[in-house]
């Protein structure tokens, strides 16, 4: 999917290896995403509270709650999963009987993938309500996505007949939808979160699921330019006499130790955004899919204003949201 159709899609499921900023990247699409004027769930499933730190709120609950306008939050929770399940499924009872007798995390442990079935199901009903055009999932990191979201198929294969089958086969059928679901792949410009996230999209690929974008976190301000001369930096370090002389006609005055040291932090910060810009020129091609880099924010990201920052970065994906009927 072109990046600048990626809010056509109606889950964005955003991962990551830890330490990336995934459920930053995560909050700066939502609000990208809402800026733009489409309505947008933004869901977490780890237990973490991440998120609501990042919009300055103690805590999101398992009941949708306001994050901004035309956005909204959720904490999926796989226990409040499940006793929705066994109320829609006509089996209220059973629920309260488990949860006094402490025996949700038995039966979601007892049944491999049932957990996450019920995390990805409870978002997955959030993005065919009507109520909203998109949904972003702060999912688990890259070395838990690919079972993560392969879990639905799974379970649909082992249950075959019954409302489980049912539950998991719809979920799977939106998972592996490319139209539907794209999966966001955060990284840093460095080697092993990039040899990590193409591992990843090796085994998302393996499961049926997409990858529409990439994002390059923290990286170098240089990426937006051609970057300073290396070859001639590296030369002025090995005989600065050229540079002193170039300073002096230009009447400025510096010390031999200052001119060296400037020198070497200029060779220092290009060699480390070479490096940079062969990881990144490695994701693309790797991937085959649109890269998006985002700068380090001062001070990191650690409340609105910092996801604001992100977001703003991220203006180009789209597209607008249409006009909302007075049905809609």
């Amino acid at each position: 999917m072109d990046a600048r159709r990626l809010f056509d899609a109606g889950l964005l499921v955003v991962t990551g290896k830890g330490g990336t900023g995934k459920t930053s990247v995560a909050a700066a699409l939502a609000v990208a995403a809402a800026a733009k004027g489409h309505e947008v769930l933004l869901c977490e499933v780890e237990g973490r509270q991440g998120l609501a730190r990042l919009f300055d709120l103690p805590a999101l609950g398992y009941e949708e709650s306001p994050l901004g306008e035309r956005l909204t939050g959720l904490a999926v929770d796989p226990k409040a999963a499940l006793r929705e399940y066994l109320d829609a499924t006509g089996v209220p009872v059973l629920g309260t009987l488990l949860d006094r007798a402490g025996l949700v995390d038995l039966v979601t442990a007892a049944a491999p993938g049932l957990g996450d079935v019920l995390l990805t199901g409870r978002v997955a009903q959030a993005v065919k309500r009507p109520a909203y055009d998109l949904v972003v999932l702060d999912a688990p990191p890259t070395g838990r996505i690919a079972p993560f979201l392969g879990a639905a198929g799974g379970l649909a294969g082992l249950a075959r007949f019954g409302p489980v089958a049912d539950e998991a086969g719809g979920v799977a059928k939106l998972l592996t939808d490319p139209e539907r679901t794209q999966v966001v792949l955060t990284t840093l410009p460095e080697a092993l979160a990039v040899t990590e996230g193409l591992q990843a999209a090796e085994q998302l690929a393996e499961a049926g699921v997409a990858v529409g974008l990439a994002v390059a976190n923290q990286v170098g301000d240089a990426h937006t330019g051609p970057g300073a001369d290396l070859e001639a930096l590296e030369a002025a370090a090995a005989d600065p006499a050229p540079l002193r002389a170039a300073a002096t006609a230009a009447g400025l005055t510096i010390t031999d130790a200052q001119l060296a040291a400037l020198v070497a932090e200029g060779v220092d910060r290009e060699r480390r955004l070479a490096a940079e810009r062969a990881q990144l020129e490695r994701l693309r091609s790797g991937l085959g899919v649109d890269l998006v880099a985002l700068p380090v924010v001062p001070g990191g990201v650690n409340d609105p204003a910092g996801v604001r920052a992100l977001a703003h970065r991220l203006r180009r994906l789209g597209p607008k949201a249409p006009a909302r009927t007075a049905t809609s």
